[in-house]
């Protein structure tokens, strides 16, 4: 598995479901829509979670900000901060 970044922030859209924000400076783009991702909990419980869309932009100190969109499968009490994020290979 490929470590994807840090759970920075996690919130809920009316309309998306969850979304988890993090940053990854090396990121240059993540072609996995649709795919899965791993989420490590800092208790080591794991999640396999089904991605529904990404968004990354620049922040002003040129790291990439990452939003991935987990839709309605999870909520966001379910996921604490600090949890790490995974791609699965």
């Amino acid at each position: 598995m490929e470590k994807l970044m840090e759970v920075g922030d996690v919130f809920e859209s009316k309309e998306n479901g969850t979304i988890i924000v993090g940053i990854n400076p090396a990121l240059a783009s993540l072609n996995k829509i649709g795919d899965n991702i791993v989420l490590r909990t800092p208790e080591n419980k794991e999640l396999e979670l089904e991605v529904v869309s990404v968004q990354i932009s620049n922040s002003p100190t040129d790291k990439k900000m990452v939003g991935i969109c987990l839709g309605k499968s999870i909520k966001p009490i379910d996921i604490p901060l600090g949890s790490m994020v995974y791609l699965v290979s």
